[in-house]
Parts: structure tokens; C-alpha cells; sequence
């Protein structure tokens, strides 16, 4: 693994596709979720107006993709102003996909699996009514995203009972929330169907991310960077020298272009 100074413009003459993970990569990481008396509060960052501007030079070379565990509908506050040319959206780690003004679909769920996720759910929700360390519930259409003041192991536990076939994924994800999700619809499988949509190859892409759900789209792109080399491998890491990685992936991009 290299540090992404060591990026030269070799390695990206045939890269056409520039996907990046969304909290702590393409924007400060951070959510404030409290669900009190039947009303849910939701507050996230969103892209910042020196990020915003280098996004837009990007995409006069590349096609620039962000992928998060975030619904459609709140990952359009946070991105709106770089779409909608050479620019998508990626929801649900990849589920959905929203590009050119139209929401696109992987697949669909089978009856088995809506009925299991929404076992846990009711399970949760239960849960949640007695334990203070559980803040909310994130809204989203497929994923449950259950968001905690710490780690709860009892929750992955909850999973489990359901989940013999280990079909579902548990991760914790940027320090805040649980994302319980298919292990099928992953954002390797989202960039994957992208891909086709635009008729490029994996090999085409480069991604960025972080986090465990970030891991299957930073493995499989044809250069993986990742903006936390403690706790994920890549083909290049950051190196710290600004607060945001995927900003200073964007200024290496833009030095070689």
C-alpha cells in the first residue's frame, strides 16, 4: 500500500469513474439522530462549498459517483449541487442508484428476506424502548440503521436470532450507527451495476472510503484508496494532510490532470 502521492498519471489514463464513500471521505463525518415523543430529528454536514468546486473540475475528466449507507433522499441534501452531469448518487451500500434524474434498483428483495429484516426491526424497536444507549432510527427504504451513543453487542445479538443463514450484514459504521443490511446489495455490487449502466469496467474506477461497508467497492475498483489505512487495505492510503481524505485524493487527481 502506498501513500496516494505516490499516484501517478500512468495509473489513471484509462480510469473514467471516480466513486467515493460519503461521511469522513467526501464529507465531514457526523449525524445527529434523536428520536423523542414520536418525532425524529436528523442532522447531517453536507458537502462543503471548497469541496464542491474541486467536484466540479473532477468531473470535467471523470464521471464521479458517491456512495453511502444514506438513503436517496437525504444523500440529495448533501450532494445536490454536483448533480446531476457525470455525477450519480449510490444509496443503501449501492442498492439504489440515482442518476440523470431517474432511481434505479439492483434488484428486488424476495418476500423472505423483507419478512426477516422486518422481524429484527420489531425486535429493535423493542429494544430500543428500554435501553437509553439507542438514539434512533435513521430512516431508510432497506436498511436498518440503528444509531447508538456506544457499541452494543446486544444488538448484533438480536441479529443473529434471526439470521441463521448469516445472509445479513452487521456493521458499525463511522463510530455512530449500526447498519444492518443484505449481504448481497453491498457498494462492490452497486458499483458493479453502475458500471454497467454506463458501459465501463471495473477495472475502469477508482473508489475511496473508510469504513467496513466501504471495503467491497474500495476491493474490487481497479485502484482502491483508502483515507484509513489502520483499519482497511488499498491499492494507495492518504496521508492525512488535510481533514477530509477523499478531498485530498480530489488535489492529487487534479495536480495529475
Amino acid at each position: 500500500m502506498e501513500p496516494i502521492s505516490q499516484l501517478i498519471a500512468r495509473d489513471i489514463e484509462n480510469i473514467k469513474l471516480i466513486s467515493f464513500d460519503a461521511d469522513g471521505v467526501a464529507i465531514e463525518r457526523g449525524t445527529q439522530v434523536l428520536e423523542k415523543d414520536g418525532v425524529l430529528t436528523v442532522k447531517s454536514k453536507v458537502i462543503s462549498p471548497e469541496m464542491l468546486v474541486k467536484i466540479g473540475k473532477l468531473k470535467k475528466s471523470f464521471k464521479v459517483n458517491f456512495s453511502s449507507g444514506r438513503n436517496l433522499l437525504y444523500l440529495n441534501y448533501m450532494f445536490s449541487p454536483v448533480l446531476w452531469e457525470n455525477a450519480s448518487l449510490q444509496g443503501e451500500n449501492g442498492l439504489l442508484t440515482l442518476i440523470n434524474g431517474e432511481i434505479l434498483q439492483q434488484a428486488a428483495l424476495t418476500k423472505e428476506e423483507l419478512e426477516k429484516l422486518e422481524d429484527i426491526r420489531t425486535d429493535l424497536v423493542e429494544y430500543s424502548r428500554k435501553n437509553e444507549n439507542i438514539k434512533g432510527f435513521e430512516p431508510k427504504q432497506f436498511i436498518i440503521s440503528v444509531h447508538c451513543r456506544q457499541p452494543d453487542s446486544q444488538i448484533e445479538e438480536i441479529v443473529k436470532k434471526h439470521d441463521p443463514e448469516e445472509e445479513i450484514a452487521v456493521n458499525w459504521v463511522s463510530n455512530e450507527a449500526y447498519d444492518i443490511y443484505l449481504r448481497r446489495f453491498n457498494k462492490g455490487s452497486g458499483l458493479r451495476f453502475l458500471c454497467d449502466r454506463l458501459g465501463i469496467t471495473i477495472e475502469e474506477t477508482m473508489a475511496i472510503g473508510n469504513d467496513p461497508n466501504d471495503t467491497p467497492m474500495v476491493k474490487i475498483a481497479g485502484i482502491g484508496v483508502t483515507t484509513d489505512p489502520t483499519h482497511m487495505e488499498a491499492h494507495y492510503h492518504t496521508e492525512g494532510k488535510l481533514n477530509l481524505g477523499g478531498e485530498e485524493v480530489v488535489d492529487r487527481l487534479l495536480e495529475l490532470l
